[in-house]
């Protein structure tokens, strides 16, 4: 609620242009001045000019000679103070913080480990009291969702995620399976079965990008491509879908799916991309995507991304790329590259053995089982950490730095 104003008295001034004191009470029954107005008269006191042949009074000798003084040491200690901040512009501003989980590939309702790896994250959350958490898609198995009245999307996401800890925004990008894959006409029929005549019902990505869902829960937000902000611009997260960069795709039944694979252009998200990458001041530039382009899980690269996704990366000095797509947690820097490779698609099924481990430039680390990422950043320093559910601590941690 605004404080309520009161307005200033007129001012009231003599003929030589002095202010004059104003009486504001009396008091008994003769008009004696108030304590405010003897204040006054006394200030007034001290700025009239004295006569020529007038002596100054006590008062006015102490305050007329220092105010030369006062007023240097003034100035001296502002340029002091000037010039501290301006060798530590930080020392008076908060560091910016914030923490966020990772995770990829999960949406099973529950099955295949996805309750497992629920219920860590669940635990970290609880200690690192993330901002959000970021889903590298396939978010619902195996075709996607229906209709925004999907029952899977609580049985799959609201259902299973329903730890306090977990209670924070969702920011999603689609998957392949999100765009309802299905590879032969009598595979997407059985799928659409499932309808049972209702109009509103179809393999399609759209009902994920849907308002409807984040009106059933709040924490949804899923997009194709678009950006975060975070700190009043230290960070920046660009978040592209991938997905009409596959060539398999583009000739799959699924690609003729409302809103699918024929209906987008890698070209088009790329120069978005690089164009929003070109305008950012962010100290930290993050880059969000569902396939990887590089992997140590299969014996070659991602060549439908890496020759053209990894040139922008590289220009625009993005610190990280974070993935899913590949059914475990991977790591891969190459040495004078600014970018970091993280996969996390743990999220449910996985290999359940060891998968061979290929090095195809720059292979850190690989971890077979189901599991997800989190990360902290504050200041200069991102550190994250790659949890799998056979063990309560990290089996990896890595940390980066911004230049």
């Amino acid at each position: 609620m605004a404080a309520a104003m009161r307005p200033f008295p007129a001012r009231m001034v003599d003929e030589q242009g002095l202010e004059k004191p104003q009486e504001y009470e009396t008091v008994g029954s003769e008009s004696e001045l108030t304590p405010l107005n003897t204040a006054a008269a006394s200030v007034k006191s001290l700025h009239q000019k004295p006569d020529a042949d007038s002596e100054l009074t006590g008062l006015q000798q102490r305050s007329a000679w220092p105010l030369g003084i006062l007023t240097g040491l003034v100035l001296l200690a502002v340029g002091l103070v000037a010039a501290v901040i301006a060798m530590n512009p930080g020392i008076f501003k908060k560091e910016f913080k914030s923490q966020f989980l990772l995770v990829g590939d999960w949406g099973r309702e529950g099955m295949q480990n996805q309750t497992a790896v629920a219920a860590l994250m669940a635990q970290v959350a609880d200690s690192l009291k993330p901002d959000f958490i970021l889903s590298m898609g396939d978010n619902f198995y195996e075709n996607g969702l229906l209709s925004v009245n999907d029952p899977q999307f609580h049985s799959s996401f609201s259902e299973v995620y329903s730890a306090d800890s977990l209670q924070v925004p969702w920011h999603a990008i689609l998957g392949n399976h999100d765009y309802g894959e299905c590879w032969t006409d009598e595979s997407c029929a059985e799928v659409t079965a499932r309808c049972q005549g209702q109009p509103d019902c179809y393999l399609s990505p759209l009902h994920q990008l849907d308002v409807a869902l984040w009106e059933q829960d709040w924490r949804w937000h899923c997009e194709r491509s678009f950006m975060l902000t975070l700190g009043n611009g230290v960070a920046d997260l660009f978040f592209i879908d991938t997905n009409p960069a596959i060539s398999d795709y583009q000739t799959a039944v699924f690609a003729n799916n409302t809103g699918g694979i024929l209906q987008q252009s890698w070209q088009e998200n790329l120069l978005e991309l690089e164009a929003n990458l070109a305008r950012s001041t962010a100290q930290w530039k993050l880059v969000i995507g569902h396939h990887p382009v590089r992997r140590n899980n299969r014996p070659d690269n991602n060549l439908d991304i890496l020759p053209t996704l990894e040139p922008v990366l590289e220009k625009y000095g993005v610190q990280a790329y974070f993935c899913g797509h590949e059914h475990n947690l991977q790591y891969i820097h190459r040495q004078n590259s600014s970018v970091h490779y993280v996969i996390t698609g743990g999220g449910s099924l996985t290999d359940y053995s060891p998968i061979v481990h290929f090095d195809n430039g720059g292979s850190q680390f690989q971890y077979w089982g189901s599991g997800f990422v989190s990360c902290a950043m504050e200041g200069s320093s991102l550190s994250c950490d790659f949890y799998g559910i056979t063990q309560q601590k990290p089996v990896l941690s890595i940390q980066l730095t911004a230049y």
